[in-house]
């Protein structure tokens, strides 16, 4: 099963689709998780990571919530760092983890 790339991008085909379980569709999955506030979502209130403006992002919540909501996967690395205009970037590492 694939799902819709995100930001939409489009190629001749139409709406560019990531495979599911690929290394694209797991970065999404955690890039999301990256960018969501917890308790947005209803169904899943711990989902997410706080918003780092005031703070650090709390790198043990998005280690644990990977873990918890992408299982397939394990972090491998998380830098963040802030910029001179104050915006915090994230980069991570994972490895997708070997089916059992």
């Amino acid at each position: 099963m694939d799902t819709i790339k995100f930001p939409l991008q489009f190629d001749s085909s139409g709406l560019v689709k990531l495979e599911e379980g690929s290394a694209d569709y797991y970065s999404q999955m955690l890039t999301i998780a990256m960018l969501t506030e917890p308790h947005t979502f209803p169904y899943a209130p711990k989902f997410g990571v706080y918003d780092p403006a005031f703070s650090d992002i709390d790198k043990n919540l998005f280690v644990l919530n990977a873990a918890r909501f992408v299982p397939e996967v394990e972090i491998t690395d998380l830098e963040t760092n802030t910029d001179n205009s104050g915006t915090v970037n994230a980069t991570f590492s994972f490895i997708i983890k070997e089916a059992q």
